[in-house]
């Protein structure tokens, strides 16, 4: 019985060809962009893992100000001392550490003046150790304790936010303070990116240029880089624990944050996270116009097909069978919709990755990874569409008096 429905209700679906495509199209679109969203967000999520992993596995860094995942930074009344950075020292598991100060501060090169941000480095010989593992060098070298007046430039900084490379060697003004460039750090890219774009002098001349915006002992940031053999985590957790001791503070009250690998991660998935909801919810409002569509097809098709009702009553057909027929029919819609759409969302998903990959330059490219659960599930998501739209027709065709449809023109 069920199999002779489900063949009856694709001859019917069949004889309307047109119609039927058209029904389907706001399905498929919204399947389509429903799979492509998810399998994208999960991908970019695991590309940033993965880079994540590769730049920063051991290193800890604290900031001044609270900030916790999916939340925005406070820093009123928030700053680091010189006496944070003795305590983070002393930190079992803790190998080296520097700390810095960071403002903006107006950068010229030849003919051309930018704002950048410029990196006062404390302990040059512990940053040079330090970001030789994180980065690297593309060319020169980094700067030591006797190089008052010398730059380590970001990537960008040196081929592409001036009209001129600005080569090893050459030298930059620094709100009038001649550097020289001593070396280039490799690109970061990504998450990162914003290292490309920072130039890294000795904390002395920093001072010089900043002039009054931080005090002798204030930092903007403290780096640490954890042993080999120990957990950045638990290092990261008894690094908190330290800082909260000596600053006298608790965990509704302290003024700084503690970003481990795990704490940068959870707060990239809690963004991104959040966006590929955002976006999976305005892609749904696609599968509801297509859910009105059903229901409006549906409509017209119990009023054109009343009197083929009353007859399939008369021969012996129940309540049931006439609703069971309608609901296969608005559920096949449904699932077919969701069907093309999951299959053309595989295709829009890597389509929408190589879009993000070229339209940030990722260094790390976004591997797409589609789930096959996402696929199915955007089948089983067409296909409860098609049901629950189709439900009111179905019914309303099911309670049609035989006789009354057998007169029905």
């Amino acid at each position: 019985m069920i199999k002779e429905m489900v063949l009856l209700a694709f001859k019917n679906l069949l004889q309307r060809k047109l119609r039927t495509f058209l029904t389907l199209l706001g399905i498929i679109i919204g399947v389509t962009a429903i799979v492509g969203i998810i399998s994208l967000g999960s991908s970019m999520e695991i590309s940033v893992s993965r880079q994540l992993e590769k730049l920063s596995s051991d290193t800890i860094t604290i900031i001044p100000g609270t900030l916790r995942p999916g939340r925005a930074l406070s820093v009123i009344g928030a700053r680091l001392e010189k006496k944070d950075l003795e305590t983070v020292s002393k930190v079992s598991g803790i190998e080296n550490v520097y700390a810095s100060i960071r403002s903006l501060a107006s950068v010229r090169y030849g003919n051309e003046e930018i704002s950048l941000s410029i990196v006062g480095v404390e302990n040059p010989d512990a940053w040079a150790e330090i970001e030789a593992e994180r980065l690297g060098l593309e060319e020169g070298k980094f700067i030591s304790k006797e190089d008052k007046y010398s730059a380590v430039i970001g990537n960008s900084v040196a081929f592409k936010i001036f009209s001129k490379n600005v080569e090893v060697g050459k030298r930059i003004e620094i709100e009038n303070k001649s550097f020289k460039v001593v070396g280039i750090l490799n690109k970061a890219g990504g998450v990162l990116a914003s290292l490309d774009q920072y130039i890294f002098i000795p904390i002395e001349s920093a001072k010089e240029i900043f002039g009054s915006k931080f005090s002798e002992t204030e930092y903007s940031t403290i780096i640490a880089k954890v042993s080999k053999g120990y957990d950045t985590e638990k290092v990261a957790e008894d690094v908190e624990k330290a800082l909260m001791k000596e600053r006298r503070e608790n965990e509704n009250s302290k003024s700084f944050t503690v970003i481990s690998p795990k704490f940068f991660q959870e707060t990239i998935s809690s963004v991104l996270g959040t966006l590929t909801l955002f976006l999976s919810a305005i892609a749904g409002i696609s599968l509801l116009v297509g859910g009105i569509g059903i229901a409006n097809i549906m409509y017209v098709s119990v009023m054109e097909r009343t009197k083929d009702i009353g007859i399939m009553k008369a021969v012996g057909a129940t309540n049931k069978h006439i609703l069971f027929l309608f609901l296969i029919e608005s559920g096949l819609l449904g699932f077919i919709g969701g069907l093309i759409g999951g299959v053309a969302g595989i295709i829009f998903s890597y389509v929408l990755g190589f879009a993000v990959s070229f339209a940030f330059t990722l260094t790390i490219p976004i591997n797409v990874i589609v789930q096959p659960q996402t696929v199915i599930l955007g089948c089983l998501f067409g296909f409860m569409v098609g049901i629950v739209a189709g439900f009111l027709p179905a019914r309303k065709a099911s309670k049609l008096n035989p006789v009354d449809a057998l007169r029905y023109e």
